[in-house]
């Protein structure tokens, strides 16, 4: 595992080294044509696949896995896929050490089944993402402990997701006991409140957290958003997102509805409003150049989220491609 490790992340290379990915974030993996170009197109050598969430279930009072994905094709030949396991903050608030036990058995047992199941090849890493907290960081940080001994785990590449909260004070949260970190450069301002421009990706707040980011103890992978969300507001109360491909954002990226009007199974309120927050290209292109001087490795991850045809249609295909190779010079 350390000779595996260290070829990641030490400095062996003049150039820096750039390997291309893309997150898969749906319950079936059945891509389209759109999809399955652009991973010719872009050259992508991973799909970092979510393969379940594991949720709290307050009636049995215990962990369960959740949104597991099936598998209507195979992915494509000559793409390795990075199996991701999401576990919700909750799930560590409310797991006794018991179950905690319990949990770093019963994610292996399912993650071998489902490659098992769907004859996929034995991956070289797995994810886990979770946006734990302080007082939730021991807990998460004995699960990831436990599962790197487990027979499943114990020879791959164990990656742990890390917020940009986490990265600029990791002293209060942790450094978490794995061999990578997945540094995700997106949802970095605070969505919930009126006056906020885009917390998807804005670059004025992405200074504000990544400048000491050389310094983290783990190499950091990198991924870019490349998703869109309306923000609902009734007055200034936050009401949650709209997913509204009927609305297009007009130059003051705000929608206001003029009666009580229902549309996509949404129900607003006469004057309810909603903020568009989009991924602008020019926007991640700002980001890559922040986030260049903070490599700390010089063989690197970039992963965009995700891939879905209706997020690439945002984009012209140079745009995409220098996504990727900005981070290559």
């Amino acid at each position: 595992m350390l000779a595996v490790t260290c070829l990641l992340s030490c400095k062996t290379h003049d150039e820096p080294v750039v390997h291309r990915g893309f997150y898969y974030w749906k319950s079936r993996f059945a891509l389209d044509s759109t999809e399955a170009s652009a991973l010719q197109t872009l050259r992508t050598e991973t799909l970092y696949i979510k393969f379940f969430d594991v949720g709290w279930d307050e009636l049995s009072r215990q962990q369960a896995p959740i949104a597991k994905i099936q598998f209507s094709q195979k992915p494509p030949s000559g793409v390795s896929v990075v199996p991701v396991v999401f576990i919700t903050n909750e799930t560590l608030q409310q797991c006794s050490a018991d179950q905690l036990a319990q949990l770093a058995l019963k994610i292996p047992q399912l993650l071998s089944s489902q490659l098992s199941n769907n004859r996929l090849p034995a991956p070289k890493e797995i994810q886990v993402d979770c946006d734990w907290t302080a007082t939730t960081k021991d807990k998460y940080f004995l699960l990831l402990q436990l599962l790197k001994k487990t027979d499943l785990f114990k020879d791959k590449i164990l990656s742990a997701t890390i917020r940009l909260h986490q990265v600029k004070y990791r002293n209060e949260t942790g450094v978490p006991p794995a061999d990578r970190g997945l540094l995700m450069c997106y949802n970095m301002g605070n969505l919930t409140k009126p006056e906020t421009k885009n917390s998807i990706i804005e670059t004025s707040v992405l200074e504000q957290y990544i400048g000491r980011a050389r310094e983290y103890p783990l190499p950091l992978d990198m991924a870019l958003p490349l998703f869109d969300w309306w923000v609902w507001f009734r007055e200034n109360e936050y009401m949650g997102l709209v997913y509204a491909e009927t609305l297009h954002p007009t130059d003051s990226k705000k929608w206001r509805a003029p009666k009580d009007t229902s549309f996509n199974g949404y129900n607003f309120k006469a004057g309810d409003w909603l903020r568009y927050e989009g991924s602008d290209a020019a926007e991640i292109d700002k980001a890559i150049r922040l986030l260049k001087a903070q490599r700390n490795c010089d063989e690197q991850n970039i992963i965009l989220y995700h891939l879905d045809a209706k997020n690439l249609a945002h984009y012209d295909p140079d745009a995409l491609e220098r996504f990727y190779s900005g981070f290559a010079h």
